[in-house]
């Protein structure tokens, strides 16, 4: 994984990619969606608990994650955090190819006042993300009276351009009311724009992942029934964006090799007459072996090794030579 901190155009403000390798064990995640997570703080912070640990959990499920540390407390009155999301979505999309970041599938995903943010993005953004995450967000205008500078109301900014939304919240939170969550529902059904929407009974506002360890001590911030959002995000992410694809009955061999060589898959030596005939005289168990469909992905010097004893070094470096010497077939 590549983790890098780059600087926005606004003071203070910083985007933090963490994007997963490509491996050719993988070809099925070469590109791969993206979540740009826009952490909670009531515009005067963005929550450590909030950021990281909630990009690593989007990684594990094989999402690139992004998080937006945006502008806050003086700088926070808008458009100034919409203007640093507008730009951290641009970039993803920008360096897609860099980042093997699949540009049509990138949601946001926010928490309280990153999760107004989010929806600030996918209701009035100069460009909009694909699916939005809303995590207790604070949605209506009146939320303002309690952050620095005034906020719009974006459950009235909803229109026909909105992407679809998952919104998670607590009927405990007393600090941002359910009903912004339940606003939210309501102007995307005004709307005709698709959501799911989950309210648990229990759970502080802030609870991040509600798990002990996003918890910070505090057992009002951990609560089982409500860690559930994650995989019922997931879940509703994977619906929106697909699955990543696992259709294939047999591994994918590489398509263009400029020579042979014990360094190239089983499978392409297989299809090369010369070739099987080459390797079965070196390797004849392998014919009967009940391994060598399995077998077809790996490259020959990974069998020779993983087999112990197969071959002797120089024997190897026979095979490999007289390998070389025969002609690829495009």
């Amino acid at each position: 994984m590549r983790i890098s901190t780059l600087d926005l155009t606004n003071d203070g403000v910083t985007l933090t990619a963490y994007v997963l390798d490509a491996s050719n064990e993988m070809p099925n995640a070469r590109t791969r969606p993206a979540v740009l997570i826009f952490p909670g703080g009531a515009y005067r912070a963005c929550s450590d608990r909030e950021a990281e640990p909630v990009a690593m959990s989007f990684l594990a499920e094989g999402y690139h994650a992004f998080v937006l540390r945006y502008s806050l407390n003086g700088n926070a009155a808008f458009p100034k955090p919409l203007n640093d999301a507008e730009e951290a979505l641009e970039l993803i999309r920008m360096r897609s190819e860099e980042w093997h970041v699949d540009p049509e599938k990138v949601a946001v995903c926010g928490f309280s006042a990153g999760g107004h943010l989010a929806a600030a993005l996918g209701t009035m953004g100069r460009v909009r993300p694909n699916a939005m995450i809303l995590g207790y967000p604070c949605i209506v205008a009146s939320m303002g009276d309690i952050l620095p500078a005034p906020i719009p109301g974006v459950d009235e900014a909803v229109d026909s351009l909105t992407p679809p939304a998952y919104i998670f919240h607590t009927y405990e939170d007393t600090l941002v009311p359910v009903g912004n969550a339940l606003a939210m529902a309501a102007a995307m059904d005004r709307e005709r724009r698709p959501f799911e929407l989950h309210i648990f009974q229990n759970g502080a506002h802030g609870l991040s992942l509600s798990r002990p360890v996003t918890s910070g001590g505090m057992r009002s911030l951990s609560d089982p029934d409500a860690a559930k959002w994650f995989g019922l995000c997931v879940a509703w992410l994977r619906n929106q964006f697909g699955e990543f694809a696992a259709d294939r009955d047999s591994v994918l061999l590489s398509e263009t090799v400029a020579e042979y060589s014990v360094d190239i898959q089983l499978g392409v030596l297989w299809k090369n007459d010369a070739c099987r005939k080459l390797v079965l005289g070196k390797l004849p168990m392998l014919e009967e072996s009940p391994q060598l469909k399995d077998a077809m992905g790996v490259p020959l010097r990974t069998i020779i090794e993983f087999g112990g004893g197969l071959l002797t070094n120089e024997d190897v470096l026979d095979l490999d030579q007289q390998l070389k010497e025969i002609q690829v077939i495009s």
